[in-house]
C-alpha cells in the first residue's frame, strides 16, 4: 500500500530515557532528587544494568543528571543544561538565521520590558546603563581604531547586558550559546553601514529611552534599531 512506511522500533534504550524524562515532567524526579540507583532502574524497567547505565550517561552529557560520589545520581537544576543539544540544533539548521534572531530579540523585549516595567529597581537600572555605556565607549574606541573584532565583541556584550536584565539564567545560556551566530549576523549587519559612527549613535539612543523610562519608546527605538540595522528586520 502506498503511504505507508516500515514501523521503526524505538532502542531499549531510547524508551527508557522516554520514562525518565516523563517522571521529571510529572514531577516524580525534582531537581536535586536522588535517581534511583542502576540494580533499582534496571529492575524496574525490566532491562540490563547497562541500558540504564547507557541512558544515565547521555543525560549527563545534556546536563540533566550528575554524578555526586559517592552519594549517586542526582537531578540536576535547569541552569545546569548543557547547551550542546541546542548548539547542534542550530548547526544542522543554521541557513535559518532569521528563526535565531527572532529567539534573540524575544529576549530582549523581554529584558526591556522586566528592566523598566516589571522591576523599576533605579539601582539596577543605573547599573544597567553603567554597563551599556560602558560597551558604546568600547565601540567608539573600536571604530577609531578600525578594530573590527573589538567593535563586534563591544556589539555582542551590549546586548548580552539587556538579555541578563531579565535575571533568567536559561536566557542567559541561550544567548551565549547563540554567540557565534550572533557574531555573524553583527558582520553581516554592520558591513553595509558606511559610517560607523551610526553604530554608537543607535545605541546610545535605546540608552537614552531607557534612562527616561518610557517602555514603549525604548521599544520604538529597539525596533528601529534592527531595522536599520539589520536587512532581514526591514518589516519589524
Amino acid at each position: 500500500m502506498k503511504n505507508i512506511k516500515p514501523v521503526k522500533q524505538k532502542t531499549v534504550v531510547f524508551q527508557v530515557m522516554e520514562q525518565l524524562k516523563a517522571m521529571i515532567a510529572s514531577g516524580s524526579l525534582k531537581p536535586n532528587d536522588k535517581v534511583p540507583n542502576e540494580y533499582e532502574l534496571a529492575e524496574s524497567f525490566g532491562v540490563g544494568r547497562s541500558t540504564i547505565r547507557e541512558a544515565l550517561k547521555i543525560f549527563q552529557y545534556l546536563g540533566v543528571v550528575e554524578l555526586r560520589n559517592p552519594k549517586g545520581t542526582f537531578i540536576c537544576e535547569s541552569s545546569n543544561i548543557s547547551s550542546e543539544a541546542l548548539l547542534w540544533s542550530m548547526l544542522l539548521g543554521k541557513k535559518d538565521l532569521k528563526n535565531l534572531l527572532e529567539l534573540r530579540l524575544i529576549m530582549e523585549h523581554q529584558g526591556l520590558w522586566y528592566l523598566m516595567v516589571y522591576n523599576k529597581d533605579d539601582a539596577f537600572i543605573s547599573d544597567i546603563v553603567n554597563k551599556l555605556n560602558k560597551e558604546v565607549e568600547n565601540i567608539i574606541k573600536a571604530v577609531e581604531s578600525g578594530n573590527i573584532s573589538k567593535r563586534i565583541e563591544a556589539d555582542y556584550a551590549f546586548h548580552k547586558h539587556i538579555i541578563e536584565a531579565c535575571q533568567n539564567d536559561l536566557f542567559n545560556s541561550l544567548y551565549q550559546t547563540m554567540r557565534s551566530f550572533s557574531y555573524e549576523e553583527i558582520v553581516l549587519a554592520q558591513d553595509d553601514i558606511i559610517d560607523k559612527k551610526i553604530i554608537s549613535n543607535n545605541h546610545k539612543q535605546l540608552i537614552n529611552a531607557i534612562i527616561e523610562g518610557d517602555f514603549y519608546k525604548a521599544m520604538e527605538v529597539f525596533r528601529k534599531h534592527i531595522r536599520n540595522s539589520d536587512p532581514l528586520f526591514q518589516d519589524l
